[in-house]
């Protein structure tokens, strides 16, 4: 599944929500929730297109396993709406994903083209 493609139904669903007993209030909340989510993982990938390539011809679209860790993270937002927080730890599944599309940090027109070996990029 796509980042595009998740609906407030399957938003609700995540969230162990009654979709048809929440008011709309509650529904926009859940949609920024969602918004939010897109905005963090555009954060911390670099990838800024949805589903439009961005200026490096990536979108979130093409990652399907950036769609766990967005539902993972509206979860976590939905579930920790407090101002306190109890825990100073981020939840693993998601930075590990995230961390696996993390373009942002390398600079603008330096990756490999495809096939093309360079030691940078050696771990």
């Amino acid at each position: 599944m796509k980042i595009s493609q998740v609906t407030t139904s399957l938003l609700c669903q995540q969230l162990r929500e009654n979709e048809d007993a929440l008011s709309q209030n509650d529904k926009d909340y859940i949609q920024v929730l969602y918004d939010a989510a897109v905005t963090y993982i555009q954060g911390q990938t670099g990838i800024h297109g949805v589903d439009v390539d961005d200026e490096s011809g990536r979108k979130l679209d093409d990652y399907p396993d950036l769609t766990y860790a967005l539902l993972a993270l509206v979860s976590d937002m939905y579930d920790n709406r407090q101002m306190t927080v109890s825990s100073d730890k981020a939840n693993e599944t998601v930075l590990n994903i995230l961390s696996r599309h993390d373009f942002n940090l390398i600079p603008k027109g330096a990756e490999p083209k495809e096939g093309e070996y360079d030691e940078r990029w050696s771990v």
